[in-house]
């Protein structure tokens, strides 16, 4: 790499002459004749003890034949014949290729890879990626599934392996297979690699009975979906057996694990759940995994407030605390009474000792009207213990619709700009909305579509009969 160069860059970089023949390369940085003179001088190399001209500023320079000669800096393996030189050391050629080279951009599909070169057997001579080239001459074998070059055959397109040696028996189970497979079946294949990579998880687990558990779990999730599906996904269940390992180091009861793990960590292992059911190591108690799931919730709904939790809202949960140990209420009760409360006071921002005032309650029951009973509890004891006098009253149709106007409006304009078609729904739906903002009256689409209505041409109006009254409405013409 010293002196037959290919001329395709003219600027020195030590130098920074320009229009000048460059006598080495090195490093990523070029040196015209008379740098390289000046920055390699002749000294022995640190490796061989052999005389070369190396690079003066390196104290332990090595020479171009035992840099050749080097492992690969990334991988290890032999990269003297196809090998590459980088400003980390020598590296193979499919290192070099999927880590080292710069990235360029794909003709076709625009990406910025590594990958990319030019290729003569495509029409135009623009480089592209790997996977553009391949996706011009490669298909999916029908027989073996491998991504290759197909030929034609009596059995339609296959790979240039099963066309030539048809089926093969497999080396481990010695079954026929398509020669395309290479020397191991399907099942074979993933079996092994389920068997080698449990065989690495379980020194994870320091209990003889974990690791014994999560080896019978893979084989049973392996008869159950299929080795390559147990293959692909039971890493997603390791860390349920590495928390059992520290905790019990063993397989606790259903109450334990739903304790530690809580009623969602339970839902994210599942099929480790759905293999304890089976093979009887638990029994399922629902009334355990309720209060459990309703304890968190209460946390949850808590949470909310980010460790500045309302002096009220604490009073309210230590009373409704103690109505539970009376058990004169539940604790789903508990959670659905302190719903509302924590609504309105995040909903309108009410902190520290303040207390929330009659407008706030109104507006908070216009937007969760259904939310009435629940806050009927909470305002009784803020009127008690704080000596108010707010009130909770069920908001009307009326008053509900006006508060939802807005929102209405926003839904009619955007029908209206609407720029294909209203379909059939969507008219309904402009009707229902209509009837909402010009007449407060709440219809739903199931009994619009058996209502009369009458088209007013001239005012580009709807008449619709409803209730033996008549409601003037828009037409649903949608802007040009």
């Amino acid at each position: 790499m010293t002196s037959t160069l290919k001329k395709n860059k003219k600027r020195c970089d030590s130098c920074a002459n320009e229009n000048v023949e460059i006598k080495r390369r090195y490093k990523n940085e070029t040196y015209c004749a008379n740098c390289y003179r000046i920055w390699f001088i002749k000294k022995p190399c640190s490796k061989c003890g052999e005389i070369n001209r190396l690079h003066k500023k390196e104290d332990f320079a090595i020479c171009s034949g035992c840099r050749m000669n080097q492992p690969c800096t990334r991988c290890g393996g032999a990269a003297v014949k196809d090998g590459a030189n980088t400003e980390y050391g020598r590296v193979c050629q499919t290192c070099y290729q999927g880590y080292f080279k710069d990235k360029k951009k794909c003709f076709e599909c625009g990406e910025f890879k590594r990958n990319i070169s030019s290729y003569s057997r495509l029409s135009h001579d623009q480089a592209v990626c790997t996977n553009c080239f391949q996706g011009h001459f490669m298909q999916s074998c029908s027989l073996c599934g491998r991504y290759r070059e197909l030929v034609d055959s009596e059995q339609g397109k296959i790979c240039q392996k099963c066309h030539e040696f048809g089926e093969i028996p497999c080396e481990s189970c010695n079954k026929p297979m398509p020669a395309g497979m290479g020397k191991k079946c399907n099942e074979c294949y993933w079996n092994q690699r389920l068997e080698h990579e449990t065989e690495v998880n379980i020194y994870l687990l320091s209990s003889e009975i974990m690791r014994q558990a999560y080896t019978q779990f893979t084989k049973w999730f392996a008869a159950e979906k299929g080795s390559m599906t147990a293959t692909l996904k039971h890493n997603n269940f390791i860390n349920f057996f590495t928390r059992c390992d520290e905790i019990w180091s063993k397989i606790p009861s259903y109450e334990s694990l739903v304790k530690e793990f809580k009623p969602n960590g339970l839902r994210e292992n599942l099929t480790v759940l759905r293999w304890l059911i089976k093979t009887k190591q638990i029994i399922v108690n629902p009334k355990i995994k309720e209060q459990i799931a309703e304890q968190e919730r209460i946390i949850n709904l808590l949470a909310k407030f980010n460790d500045n939790e309302p002096t009220c809202i604490k009073n309210y949960h230590s009373f409704l605390s103690q109505k539970l140990l009376k058990r004169k209420t539940s604790l789903k009760s508990v959670r659905l009474a302190l719903q509302p409360a924590t609504g309105l006071y995040i909903e309108y921002n009410v902190t520290d000792l303040n207390t929330p005032t009659q407008e706030q309650v109104n507006s908070y029951l216009l937007l969760k009207h259904g939310q009435y009973s629940s806050l009927y509890g909470f305002i009784c004891f803020l009127n008690k213990e704080y000596n108010l006098n707010l009130t909770c009253e069920k908001p009307t149709k009326n008053e509900i619709f006006k508060a939802n106007r807005k929102e209405v409006e926003k839904q009619i304009i955007d029908l209206f700009n609407q720029k294909k078609l209203l379909s059939k729904t969507d008219k309904l739906k402009w009707l229902q909305l209509s009837m909402m903002y010009f007449h407060c009256v709440h219809i739903s689409l199931s009994s619009l579509k058996t209502l009369k209505s009458k088209q007013v041409d001239q005012r580009n109006m709807i008449i619709l009969i409803y209730d033996r009254k008549e409601y003037w409405l828009p037409s649903p013409i949608q802007s040009n």
